[in-house]
């Protein structure tokens, strides 16, 4: 039952205590069940259990529709609530119940069990024992009056509450004894304390019990049961300190001050008006007067108390006539404390009447309004009344009715004085809350109240969400101006009155219970707000009393307050603990829900749970409430409440976002040290935590955005992957001019931003790679990482990490070696990280930059704002606050081997070379990976490397195809060596080149990716035979094949230089000028040290036999590569690179020919070519080019013989020629007839076709000479 539901008067305090061995487990059980199915015992399943020559007047068959409404706990009242009875009859226990396990019912043990209970518990009405049955039909001792329960495992199981009514039979027998010792009392003191405006006014006079001549006086009357510990009294020095003045005096003013004492209840609960004790009384000193009164007043009380006891009893009906005729005495005699608390039992009474559906007649001390009225007002009211009912009772609606101003009268009289007493702060306040209660339940019907209505008062349910109360009028008109006195704003005012004060001595259990009460009456009425700061205050009052408490236990036990948690609390209390705190959990969720503060999940997620931390209420009151339940939970203790808060409030302090890489300060409301503080009682509670054997104690890490970026590093070296179609495409394109674009066209292929390509990294199975994870620290303390994994998508990744230190305020790289366990793609996703103290979690990747935005406008701030911060944080990921995590993609290929180098001293120490000489090199490749690799290509930078063997033959002069790579292909096996021999010829102005081997696993599928393995090789390289002024010159027009070339060979070694100079094209096997097959222009020679010589040569090309090369540089470099220049000096031997001589125009011209060849031959019929005769002069013309030609041919008789008369022709000498294809060949002939004997010398010219007079100056021009010789004509005879 609640204790502060609107009927807790009538409600019967039952105290269950455990006795024997019973487990707790078991113990707590059967309070639930008696608390849930044993509450509310009807007095009709009481009496067969009653005894059968019954005659006491609580029998429960004089009043068959009666009920007894029990309130089980297990929990004894406190002393200043003991004191209240019997004013307060329901706040004592009446009944103790102690629950034995069948284990411990033995005879002896019963007997022992019951009288312990007696002789601890002698002021209860009635002790009974309730023994544990393991089964139906177990016999239980009958000597110490024994009840059994059978199957009290078993929810609903009837003999639990066929125990209650034997026990409540019982009861009741005892409880008439009480009531009729009670009866025969001649009065009953006021429980009260001294008034405290008394006491802040600094009077010496004493407000203790006094005691009189012969009977004790009304002032003694009221004064509390166990006077407050303060100094003894002092001597009486004035009159109104005698006790037979005082009798007299206060006598007559409770007599007198009724007006006075309604006009000061209705101030606060400061009672800002003292009352005055000072004056003499003017009347009231006849004899007898001041004794009557007292014994008037004293029966008035008794009458009251035992009505309580016939409401208690479940005999409503004779209850109600009793309080009212005594409270109608007490109000006669002006006893206001007791004219409440009569008024309020019968409006109880009345309340339960209604709820068993028994007739009743609303009393009209009950009904204010009918006493300040006419009989209009009367006639009105009840006319309202009736057409109210519809069908209800029509005493049900008036008191309904009634009930309004019914309670404020109550309230205002508690809060009154009796004197220079008053009642202790609890009871009025209390009673404010159960005032508050009932007007709910009244709004929440509308002001009209049924027996429906009443029955979840009666049972103890709560007004549910979906019944809250409509605060909506009634029938009852009301005065203009004058507000509802059940209006949600007058019952918010009535538990504003009912909030403790500092001062009001209340102990701390009574403290807190009414601090909740207050704020469950205030959740009722829909005020979150209120309730919130209520509940707060609650907590912080329930952590100095925790704080309290422990350092209480720590000084009883000798050690400091801070070890009293190791000490006192062990693994099964905090274990106990946390599975009892649920209820605490979801009140700590209410309320940061209210306050817009959040909360991180407490307990581990897959994600850190994200939140906008501006996005409802004040940041200060955020973190005020946040400290206020961490330090609760601290004292509790509670751990994972403290670092569940703690992470709270470490986040809520922080910036909360994602740092631009750019920000220079980092805003934290915390400073150093606070935030050293509370990292610190993380760490000392996940500490304490593993000492008591909790291991799965840890915190969640305060800030979620910790991973800001991830990348993998490809490897280099000697590990390094590369893509063979991206080296060969980057090969040909390096071997390819650059084509200029045009920025007004579309290019599909060009990057833009953001359109580029997401980057793919590559890793090689069961190979590691280094990964880099940047991570931020926005706050000024250090993290250590435990741990750290990539979580992935795809192929997984194991990972390799060294416990590291996350520095304050900064971006940090770590370092993560990560090893794929198989082929084929994968996608880190974030990384797995495990900070010190806190739980492992998952961390997205968070690259851009964010932060949470203050809401600047009101219409923001709606209600509706709050309902997203009541949103669970486990429910809120990064996309729904506009963050896109990124993540990284990878290949992982097949593995590769691995290959290193040896011996590479003597390339990396420097080798000293001539200019053209050549030296053999060896390198050892070793295979120091689990497959075997295949080497397939060696190329270097310099392009200085050659084969062993072609570098014989271009020295030798003979031409050959370059091979692209220096070395064969060779094959290296796991854990072998295998060594390499090449040559390295020195160029001039080079000191180094690198020499790559490439290689790629021999067996492996994968023939895309390969890997190289580099060397470096330094050399010096000096000048021998220096080769300069190039020039080529065409000899005989008629053979335009035949060129002459010159150049200066210039010695530049200080020693002589032999040299030789000749066309490769004439193959030449080895050096000796006699040999047969020697070639014919061979230049060779000695030069001295400095000597400059001139050489000349003849060489013989065919332009038909190649194409014509529009490159003017491919033409070049083909015609250079028909020299051959070499030398020799002592050891040293070497060729001379042509490749760098320039060649000008016309020159290029000359090497490279015309677009057409020509080859021109002559026939004839005759034997000779004679004079007169015809001759067929045949062209023979092919396009060199890659492209068709509109070509023009002519036949010109040569410079030298320009005499028209040596030749006639038929047709014409000068044609027009259809399109000539690229490489396609065109015969043209010529028929001339010569007409002088003698040499005739033509020239068959080829030339563009061209537009207009003028020849375009770019035209090019083919010649090709023929001479032939004309014979005579011989005369016959």
């Amino acid at each position: 039952m609640d204790h502060f539901s609107p009927i807790a008067g009538a409600h019967v305090r039952v105290l269950v205590l455990p006795v024997g061995g019973i487990e707790r487990s078991r113990f707590s059980l059967v309070v639930q069940r008696l608390q849930a199915e044993a509450s509310v015992v009807s007095l009709a399943d009481i009496a067969p259990h009653s005894p059968a020559d019954s005659s006491h007047f609580l029998s429960p068959k004089a009043f068959a529709q009666g009920s007894l409404v029990y309130r089980f706990s297990p929990s004894a009242p406190s002393e200043q609530q003991l004191q209240l009875s019997p004013y307060e009859l329901f706040r004592e226990p009446l009944l103790v119940l102690g629950v034995v396990d069948h284990h411990d019912a033995l005879h002896n043990e019963l007997e022992a069990a019951a009288a312990y209970l007696k002789e601890r518990h002698p002021r209860v009405v009635h002790r009974q024992l309730m023994v544990l049955c393991a089964a139906d039909g177990e016999s239980v001792s009958t000597v110490a009056k024994a009840v059994a329960v059978s199957n009290s495992d078993t929810p609903n199981e009837p003999t639990l509450r066929a125990a209650i009514c034997a026990v409540s039979a019982r009861f009741l027998v005892e409880f008439t004894t009480y009531a009729k010792a009670l009866q025969a009392s001649p009065t009953i003191q006021t429980p009260g304390q001294t008034a405290r405006s008394l006491q802040r006014s600094g009077s010496l006079r004493d407000n203790e019990r006094r005691s009189g001549s012969g009977m004790s006086s009304p002032a003694d009357e009221g004064s509390p049961s166990r006077p407050p510990a303060k100094a003894p009294p002092l001597p009486a020095t004035s009159f109104d300190q005698m006790p037979s003045a005082n009798t007299v005096t206060n006598a007559l003013e409770r007599s007198d001050s009724r007006g006075s004492s309604q006009s000061g209840s209705s101030k606060s609960k400061g009672h800002n008006r003292t009352s005055s004790h000072d004056r003499i009384a003017l009347q009231g000193f006849g004899s007898g007067t001041s004794a009557d009164k007292a014994r008037v007043r004293g029966k008035a009380r008794v009458g009251i108390v035992l009505g309580s006891i016939y409401m208690m009893a479940g005999h409503w009906h004779d209850a109600l006539p009793i309080l009212v005729e005594h409270t109608t005495k007490a109000r006669a005699l002006s006893d206001h404390l007791w004219h409440a608390k009569g008024l309020e039992h019968a409006m109880l009474c009345m309340l339960l009447l209604a709820w068993a559906r028994v007739d009743f007649q609303v009393p009209s001390i009950c009904d204010p309004t009918t006493e300040r009225t006419g009989s209009s007002t009367i006639a009105r009211a009840s006319i309202d009344a009736r057409l109210a009912a519809e069908g209800m009772q029509r005493q049900i609606v008036r008191l309904s009715v009634a009930i309004p101003d019914l309670c404020r009268l109550i309230l205002s009289l508690y809060r009154s004085h009796e004197g220079a007493l008053e009642l202790p702060p609890i009871v009025p306040a209390e009673a404010s809350v159960r005032v508050c209660r009932l007007l709910t339940a009244l709004s929440t019907a509308g002001g009209e109240l049924s027996p429906a209505k009443i029955h979840p008062l009666v049972v103890g349910r709560t007004i549910s969400g979906s019944a809250q109360p409509d605060f909506q009028t009634t029938g009852v008109s009301l005065p203009l101006g004058r507000q509802r006195p059940y209006s949600k704003t007058v019952i918010a005012d009535l538990l504003a009155q009912a909030l403790p004060a500092v001062d009001d001595g209340m102990a701390v259990a009574d403290h807190l219970r009414l601090l909740s009460g207050i704020a469950a009456s205030y959740g009722i009425l829909g005020l979150e707000r209120k309730k919130a700061i209520t509940v707060k205050e609650l907590i912080g009052r329930l952590t100095q009393a925790l704080l309290q408490a422990r350092k209480l236990g720590a000084a009883e036990m000798g050690i400091h307050p801070a070890a009293a948690l190791s000490v006192e609390s062990g693994s099964e209390s905090l274990l106990s603990l946390d599975e009892d705190s649920s209820g605490i959990n979801s009140l700590v969720t209410q309320l940061s829900a209210v306050y817009g503060a959040n909360i991180v999940p407490s307990t581990q997620q897959g994600q850190p749970a994200y939140m906008e931390s501006k996005r409802f209420g004040s940041e200060n009151l955020k973190l005020d409430l946040l400290k206020e339940l961490a330090h609760f939970c601290e004292a509790s203790p509670d751990p994972h409440g403290v670092l569940t808060l703690t992470a709270s409030l470490l986040r809520a302090a922080g910036p909360n976002s994602a740092l631009d890489a750019g920000v220079n300060e980092v805003t934290n409301a915390f400073s150093r040290e606070e935030q050293m503080h509370y990292a610190t009682v993380i760490h000392r509670t996940v500490a304490v935590s593993e000492h008591l054997g909790l291991t799965d104690v840890q915190a969640i890490y305060w800030d979620p955005f910790l991973v800001r970026m991830v990348q993998i590093l490809q490897p280099g070296g000697q590990r390094a992957v590369i893509d063979r179609t991206k080296l060969n495409v980057a090969q040909k394109a390096s071997d390819q001019p650059i084509a200029p674009g045009n920025p007004l066209l579309y290019d599909p292929s060009a990057s833009r931003p953001g359109t580029a390509a997401r980057e793919t990294f590559l890793l090689v199975a069961n190979e590691a790679s280094e990964c880099m994870i940047t991570l931020q620290n926005p706050f000024d303390i250090p993290v250590d990482i435990e741990s750290l994994q990539l979580v992935t998508e795809g192929v997984e990744l194991a990972s390799q990490h060294q416990p590291t230190t996350l520095g304050p305020l900064r971006f940090q790289q770590i370092t993560l070696m990560v090893t794929p366990q198989s082929v084929g793609t994968t996608k880190i996703t974030g990384c797995q990280i495990k900070m010190q103290g806190c739980h492992t979690q998952l961390f997205p990747i968070i690259t851009t930059s964010w932060s949470a935005q203050t809401l600047l406008t009101v219409k923001d701030l709606h209600a509706g704002a709050r309902d997203v911060s009541r949103t669970s944080a486990t429910e809120t990921g990064p996309k729904d606050l506009g963050i896109e995590p990124d993540y990284v993609s990878a290949t992982v290929i097949d593995e590769l081997p691995t290959l290193v180098l040896e011996n590479t001293m003597a390339l990396e120490s420097g080798l000293m070379l001539l200019e053209g000489e050549s030296r053999s090199l060896e390198l050892v490749l070793r295979n120091i990976g689990s497959i075997a690799a295949t080497v397939f290509e060696a190329t270097d930078t310099a392009d200085v490397l050659r084969r062993d063997d072609e570098h014989k033959l271009k020295l030798r002069g003979v031409r050959h195809k370059r091979s692209k790579s220096f070395l064969p292909t060779t094959t290296v096996t796991p854990g072998e060596c295998t060594t390499f021999k090449f040559r390295v010829e020195g160029k001039a102005g080079l000191s180094s080149t690198q020499a790559n081997f490439y290689y790629q696993a021999t067996s492996g599928l994968d023939t895309k990716h390969a890997r190289v393995v580099s060397v470096p090789v330094i050399m010096t390289v000096n000048a021998a035979l220096q080769v300069h002024n190039l020039a080529v010159i065409q000899t005989d027009k008629a053979d335009s094949d035949t060129l002459l070339v010159s150049f200066d060979l210039r010695n530049a070694w200080p020693k002589s230089v032999f040299y030789e100079c000749f066309e490769k094209a004439a193959r030449r096997l080895e050096w000796r000028r006699e040999s047969s097959d020697a070639p014919q222009d061979i230049k060779d020679g000695q030069l001295a040290p400095g000597e400059i010589r001139r050489v000349y040569l003849t060489l013989q090309q065919d332009t038909s036999s190649y194409d014509y090369e529009s490159d003017a540089e491919v033409a070049r470099t083909r015609f250079l590569d028909q020299l051959h220049v070499s030398w020799r000096v002592e050891e040293h031997s070497g060729y001379v690179d042509l490749q760098g001589l320039p060649l000008p125009s016309d020159t290029l011209d000359l090497v490279r020919g015309s677009p057409v060849s020509i080859e021109v031959h002559t026939s004839t019929t005759a034997p000779e070519i004679s004079v007169g005769s015809y001759v067929t002069v045949n062209a023979k013309l092919k396009n060199r080019s890659n492209h068709r030609l509109e070509t023009h041919i002519s036949v010109e008789l040569c410079p030298r013989s320009q005499d028209s008369r040596r030749m006639a022709f038929a047709g014409n000498l000068r044609r027009i020629l259809g399109p000539l294809e690229d490489h396609a060949e065109l015969s043209v002939e010529f028929i001339v007839c010569p007409l002088l004997a003698g040499q005739l010398e033509l020239d068959v010219l080829v030339r563009p076709v061209q537009l207009g007079r003028k020849a375009a100056a770019d035209g090019w021009l083919a010649c090709k000479a023929v001479v032939a010789t004309v014979q005579g004509k011989h005369c016959a005879g």
